[in-house]
């Protein structure tokens, strides 16, 4: 549990790193909308009856495999694009501190 620190004067750091923390919790909550619009459950199309009632059981069937590797390639394709990337900066130690507080 962090200790809490006197508020007793200016700190650049604490305040930056309040809009850090509100920049991420609102970021975070963008990509949790982006993520169901991209990966979400979606309406099937259909085919028309007179082209279902055209085709064979067999084009039926072959049809449907193919369809459904098309979406797991278009799935796979969508996760490789989303993957996280995390970027780690060093920072030097005597950066690491609020001169005034040392927080």
């Amino acid at each position: 549990m962090p200790r809490e620190l006197p508020q007793d004067h200016f700190c650049p750091w604490r305040e930056e790193a309040e809009e850090l923390k509100e920049r991420l919790t609102s970021l975070e909550a963008k990509m949790a909308t982006l993520e169901r619009h991209v990966f979400g459950r979606r309406a099937e199309k259909l085919p028309a009856v007179a082209t279902e009632l055209r085709g064979a059981a067999d084009s039926t069937a072959a049809r449907a495999e193919a369809a459904k590797k098309k979406r797991q390639e278009r799935a796979a394709r969508k996760a490789e694009e989303a993957l996280a990337r995390e970027i780690r900066h060093a920072v030097p130690a005597e950066e690491r501190h609020c001169p005034a507080c040392g927080s």
